[in-house]
């Protein structure tokens, strides 16, 4: 037979041996490996928070979106003072005590709100001394127990006049006819409440305005009320809306419906009598300018109305920052915010919405 040449250092192959399984079972603990390797990190990935994420209690749905807006830091006017007698409502949650609050005046000492801006009586010296003073704000609460009443002649009657047309300012509020009939009494007003009347007999409000109450913007808007809400709504019978009709020369509205205004504010005039020795004269701002070219001008100030009781302070946000407006009005202690006319003033020009517009000018 042929011979068959072996070469030193091969082995034969043998057809009939089967395949080795080491490299397959190699491959498979590879996979294995991998497989394990990548399961451990997406479950650290799972389970580590990410850095650049927010975390839950700062997101807006879960925060912010229920949060109210933050409050806005006020504090009173130096030149505030408010009428603390027995008039007003001081009980705790009622009217007097709402008001108090929300101007903040008042720190509770001896089981009352005490503060050196608490006026108690009109007739004590305190107030004699302010009338003869000027730049000054009073805020009247709504007198829910009584009417201080005097002779609208005599002195005290006399002093609430000379403080407010000396410059001073003077806040009244609502919720019943009692402010009303004191504006009347002792400055000489006729001011009456709104008369609604419905369609058929027997259906009218009575004194009583439904609202809602826009804000009259215009020129003669101070620019305290630019940030008030647009719009004031009536609060079951909390809002004392005076009809538009009789509300006196030198009015300025604020806010009103076609037939009444619950929110305004008069300029008050006086003026020196002719007679030496008797007291000043009221005097309708229109004309005073006549008397200050004879050698006796005016000196105004300012009555602002707001017809609300503030009964329940939860109810009364968008009144609240009308009352803020009020008390800002004259917040300067050296200058009085009230215009006195003791100049003639131009004639107000009155545009009619409905008179035809001028024809185009052709080139």
């Amino acid at each position: 037979g042929k011979a068959m040449a072996i070469q030193y250092g091969t082995v034969p192959a043998d057809p009939a041996a089967k395949p080795s399984r080491r490299p397959a079972m190699l491959y498979g603990a590879v996979a294995t490996a991998a497989l394990a390797v990548l399961v451990v990190v997406a479950c650290l990935g799972f389970m580590t928070p990410k850095q650049d994420a927010p975390a839950e209690l700062l997101t807006q749905d879960l925060v912010l979106f229920k949060m109210e807006p933050p409050p806005e830091p006020w504090s009173p006017p130096a030149n505030l003072w408010m009428y603390w007698g027995g008039s007003p409502n001081k009980r705790f949650g009622h009217s007097g005590d709402n008001l108090r609050h929300l101007v903040k005046l008042g720190r509770l000492a001896g089981g009352e709100y005490r503060d050196p801006h608490f006026l108690f009586t009109y007739e004590a010296q305190t107030f004699r001394d302010l009338s003869e003073a000027c730049c000054t704000t009073m805020l009247v609460a709504p007198m829910k127990n009584n009417m201080p009443i005097w002779n609208a002649q005599s002195n005290v009657a006399q002093r609430l006049r000379n403080y407010v047309a000396n410059g001073n300012h003077m806040i009244f509020t609502g919720g019943s006819l009692v402010s009303m009939e004191f504006i009347n009494r002792y400055f000489y007003y006729n001011m009456e409440p709104i008369d609604a009347q419905g369609i058929f007999k027997g259906s009218g409000y009575g004194n009583w305005s439904p609202g809602p109450f826009r804000k009259l913007i215009d020129d003669d808007l101070p620019w305290q009320y630019k940030l008030t809400p647009d719009t004031l709504y009536q609060d079951h019978i909390s809002v004392t809306s005076m009809g538009l009709r009789s509300l006196p020369s030198g009015t300025t509205v604020l806010y009103m419906t076609p037939k009444s205004s619950p929110v305004f504010m008069i300029k008050f005039c006086q003026r020196i009598s002719e007679r030496h020795g008797e007291p000043p004269i009221k005097t309708v701002p229109r004309d005073c300018w006549r008397h200050a070219a004879r050698g006796y001008p005016c000196s105004c100030g300012t009555i602002t109305y707001i017809g609300y009781d503030w009964h329940m302070d939860q109810t009364a946000a968008d009144w609240d920052k009308v009352m803020l407006a009020a008390v800002e009005y004259q917040q300067d202690p050296d200058v009085s915010e009230t215009f006195s006319p003791n100049c003639k003033q131009p004639p107000k020009v009155v545009e009619d919405p409905h008179a035809p517009h001028a024809p185009p000018i052709c080139k």
